[in-house]
């Protein structure tokens, strides 16, 4: 839509009018209007202040004369429009065009010339106007225009930059023209309300009226939200992971969001009511994304993921002494173990055969078997038994170092077990659990797992927890998953471990009123915070007081086959090696004693019958 003077000035005076011309506000006018700027008085430009605007650049060099000429004739004419007496771009042109048409009739100088004579003797000119170079090419100006970037400031306006066809963007006036100008480089850009720093354009909300944030002032778990008021500067100090989570969303906003948080002493689920009833704007914390909430708020996408995890004290575990040998390995390790050194020895003690000893030279094969473990390489005459050997034997060195390290650990450190091991356990001896009293946890507990209400003990804050254990009111806590990472971060050597299936996985995330469009806003704002690793890294920071240096052994810690399988496939193919070998030579020579010469030297061999 094409925009007149009239309409802009009207247009601007109104903003101005309504605050649209302060602080936080963009705007930016096209040539039709920023062309006009030299031609408008000075109080519609205090109405523009910090526009920014894009018009054709001419030289001032000749066009201060003429602009002086020019406001004097207009104003002997026109006295009652003084205020528009400066000539604009479209002024300029005009007067090129008439010394155009000018020239070419006195270069014709007939008394009968036809328009299309006139035409081609204006299209064949050339000259340097007021408006820049006037030559044409197929019909059209042969020197495209080039355009300033203007700011407008004060009285008139700055040079931003200036852009070409030719050139694109650029600070400097020498690439786009033949004067020789003075490229100097331009300051920054002064934006509406007189601010330097980039806006981040239009908001949503009354920047008069900052959103009401609530926050949960009475959470079990502070590392989240954690709100603190100070008596003496009469200030309250709200920080946590949720709150720098929230903050670094809003800074990858495209916009400016002004905002206020507002503690809230109440359950999760009356703070998530009174964001639908329209008494907070937003809520921000740890708050369980669930679907009965999805019905009357809007949540953005969750910035940690979640579950619903039950935790409960370690017990020693019951070993017996008798089984202590087979600790250290998985039955697969011992499997393979037993089958490798098997087929070792009967390869081996096939070579020896093939080679020309003797079970009676041997002992038995069961000597074998000794012999691969216990007896120098020497004792074997075939090459290939040696060659069998060696990687069998550097196999059986390792494994049997790594056996004594393992048993040694295993009988040194404390192996523990959960006291309890599934929800089943808990509700058919009537345990008592533990959650926080004030999310949805409660609810879950008794209408989807089925624990009886009176079987649900409330804990106020995470440092509650361990006592409750000790005075055995609960046998077991549930918590989000979020939460019992921090719980087992802080107690880590408290005996305390995670146990059974994890529930329902969800997420945390920041409530908005239904059908806000900040809650797709700050989703997005999310999602580049959370891919730029400062989600991640707030995260490390929570959990990095919490220095944890000497984990539970919750695990029976054996060894498997996989740090050993590159031994194990060097060993087996060196006996699937040998075995071939082996088998090739008992082909040959079973082959040679069947062939006609041998045949015959063994008849000839044998002596002649008795008659």
């Amino acid at each position: 839509m094409q925009f007149s003077l009239q309409s802009a000035v009207i247009f601007f005076e109104k903003a101005k009018q309504l605050g649209m011309m302060d602080k936080g506000y963009v705007w930016i006018v096209t040539d039709e209007i920023a062309n006009l700027l030299d031609s408008v008085d000075t109080s519609v430009k205090y109405n523009m202040q910090g526009v920014i605007g894009i018009k054709i650049h001419f030289a001032e060099t000749s066009f201060k004369q003429f602009k002086t000429r020019f406001r004097r004739m207009y104003g002997l004419r026109y006295p009652e429009e003084e205020e528009y007496s400066s000539p604009s771009i479209f002024a300029l042109r005009a007067y090129d065009a008439i010394w155009a048409t000018g020239r070419a009739i006195k270069i014709l100088q007939q008394g009968n010339v036809t328009s299309k004579e006139l035409s081609q003797k204006i299209l064949s000119t050339a000259f340097q106007g007021l408006s820049g170079m006037i030559e044409f090419k197929n019909g059209m100006l042969s020197q495209p225009p080039t355009f300033q970037i203007i700011n407008v400031i004060g009285r008139s306006y700055r040079e931003v930059a200036f852009w070409s066809p030719r050139y694109g963007f650029s600070e400097n006036l020498m690439k786009h023209t033949d004067m020789n100008a003075f490229a100097e480089v331009l300051g920054p850009i002064y934006w509406p309300g007189r601010l330097q720093i980039t806006p981040k354009g239009w908001t949503p909300v009354d920047v008069d009226r900052p959103l009401k944030i609530g926050v949960p002032a009475m959470g079990a778990f502070t590392q989240f939200v954690k709100v603190r008021y100070d008596p003496d500067t009469n200030e309250t100090d709200i920080s946590g992971f949720s709150i720098d989570v929230f903050e670094a969303a809003v800074k990858h906003l495209p916009y400016q969001l002004p905002y206020e948080f507002v503690p809230f002493n109440g359950s999760y689920d009356k703070m998530v009511e009174l964001v639908s009833n329209k008494s907070l704007d937003a809520a921000v914390g740890d708050i369980e994304v669930i679907a009965d909430r999805y019905r009357y708020v809007e949540f953005t996408q969750p910035y940690i993921s979640s579950g619903l995890e039950m935790v409960v004290t370690v017990k020693p575990e019951e070993l017996k002494e008798t089984e202590m040998l087979v600790w250290p390995f998985t039955r697969e390790m011992w499997f393979l173990l037993f089958v490798t050194h098997l087929s070792v020895c009967l390869v081996a003690c096939l070579m020896e055969i093939v080679h020309g000893r003797s079970l009676e030279d041997i002992g038995a094969f069961w000597f074998c078997v000794d012999v691969l473990l216990f007896a120098p390489r020497e004792q074997f005459k075939n090459p290939w038994a040696r060659l069998l050997l060696a990687p069998w034997l550097l196999a059986i060195v390792v494994v049997t170092a790594t056996f004594t390290a393992s048993l040694s650990s295993m009988m040194t450190i404390s192996r523990v077990q959960p006291s309890v091991l599934d929800i089943e356990t808990l509700k058919m001896t009537n345990a008592t659990v533990g959650c926080n009293g004030n999310s949805f946890i409660v609810r879950y507990l008794i209408n989807v797992l089925e624990f009886r209400p009176e079987n649900i003990k409330s804990i106020a804050s995470i440092s509650d927890y361990p006592e409750a254990f000790e005075r055995k009111d609960i046998t077991a806590a549930f918590f989000v998953s979020p939460h019992a990472k921090v719980f087992l971060a802080k107690y880590c050597n408290a005996g305390f471990t995670k146990t059974g299936s994890v529930y329902k996985p969800s997420g945390f995330g920041f409530v908005f009123q239904k059908g806000s469009p900040l809650a797709i806003d700050i989703s997005e704002a999310m999602l580049e915070a959370t891919e730029s690793g400062q989600v991640e890294k707030l995260e490390k920071q929570m959990l990095s007081s919490y220095n944890c240096s000497s984990p539970i052994n919750s695990n029976n810690g054996s060894i498997g086959p996989g740090p050993f399988s590159g031994l194990f496939l060097i060993a087996g193919l060196a006996c699937a090696l040998a075995f071939l070998v082996t088998i090739v030579r008992l082909v040959r020579e079973h082959w040679r004693n069947f062939l006609p010469g041998n045949v015959l030297e063994e008849v000839e061999l044998q002596p002649n019958p008795v008659n």
